[in-house]
């Protein structure tokens, strides 16, 4: 009877490296040595322009592998700058040997499959946030896909955010300046959306979703 390993204890068998918030794991345009999981902490996914400006693309949590594209093939290089956002433990993993396990174990490639097509909801959802007219529905449709991939559920109307975002960085992320985003993080509170202080987030999940449908 052919063993599935589960994906944690796939992981478990390699070792634990720790970055400190702000240390940059993998670096954009260069091959990278090995692929990562993220065991603990939050890293960000991100870009620079050509004026230098650090534009986020995505976060990563507990069991997010990074970064796809070369650990399949699809590049030489990375497409992207990954940086520990938190202190974070990651898993530091062969590409040969998460292919080979992938290819052995069925269950492995369907975790695998699952997880790039959760991955592929949640871009789809950024970029349908990027799509709106106006900063407040940009931002409400961002925290609504959010709290679904980083909230952990309060009460049954109120859910936290997790992930500690910066105004800078939710700014770069729905390309908003700083000043925009404050005055609309504001104004969400004050219709009690939203209840936040510094990098911390309460979601009243049931009134951003009938805003959204309004």
């Amino acid at each position: 009877m052919e063993q599935h390993t589960t994906f944690k204890e796939f992981l478990e068998r390699f070792p634990v490296r720790r970055f400190q918030k702000g240390e940059i794991v993998i670096c954009e345009g260069l091959t990278p040595r090995k692929c990562y999981a993220v065991k603990s902490g939050f890293a960000k996914v991100f870009l620079t322009t050509k004026g230098g400006e650090e534009k986020a693309v995505n976060f990563l949590t507990s069991h997010d592998l990074f970064p796809l594209t070369w650990i399949f093939g699809k590049t030489d290089v990375s497409l992207y700058y990954y940086q520990a956002y938190t202190d974070c433990e990651m898993y530091e993993i062969t590409r040969e040997d998460l292919i080979r396990h992938a290819e052995e174990d069925t269950g492995m490639f369907r975790r695998l499959f699952e997880y790039n097509l959760d991955l592929n909801v949640d871009l789809m959802q950024h970029i349908h946030s990027l799509e709106q007219a106006k900063a407040s529905e940009k931002l409400m449709h961002a925290f609504s896909f959010l709290t679904r991939r980083f909230g952990k559920q309060i009460t049954k109307s109120r859910t936290k955010m997790m992930l500690p975002l910066t105004q800078q960085d939710l700014a770069n992320f729905l390309g908003l300046t700083r000043e925009t985003t404050g005055a609309q993080l504001k104004e969400l509170q004050h219709k009690g959306i939203i209840n936040y202080q510094q990098q911390e987030y309460v979601i009243h999940t049931d009134r951003l979703r009938a805003l959204i449908e309004d």
